[in-house]
């Protein structure tokens, strides 16, 4: 029965796509005023300054919502987990690929999101 459940799991985790991520990325979080929903229209606006998109990946538990952040290639350089976190507060998480133009632009964002005004 373990081994059905390995095989379960592997099968799984074998059909995520990691893009230039990898297994283990960097990670940066931020708090940003607005709320989710605000933020997340700051960051697909500042993900395109950055000649990126932020593609809207789905709903996790306790209302995280999940966005991926793709290049030109469509490939996965980030993602993005956006959640309420107090009055009219946001935590953003960003969990990106070690790579030095992918932790710029993930920093040029946050910088951009928390400058904005909702």
């Amino acid at each position: 029965m373990k081994k059905l459940a390995v095989m379960f799991v592997l099968l799984l985790v074998g059909c995520v796509d990691l893009g230039r991520i990898g297994t283990h990325p960097d990670m940066k979080q931020v708090y940003l005023k607005g709320y989710p929903h605000n933020v997340a229209d700051c960051l697909f606006a500042a993900a395109q300054s950055q000649h990126l998109r932020l593609e809207r990946d789905g709903r996790l538990t306790q209302g995280i919502e999940k966005y991926n952040l793709t290049d030109r290639n469509y490939d996965n350089v980030a993602w993005i987990e956006i959640a309420a976190a107090g009055r009219q507060q946001s935590s953003v998480t960003f969990y990106y690929a070690k790579e030095p133009d992918v932790s710029a632009a993930v920093s040029a964002m946050a910088a951009r999101c928390k400058d904005s005004r909702f």
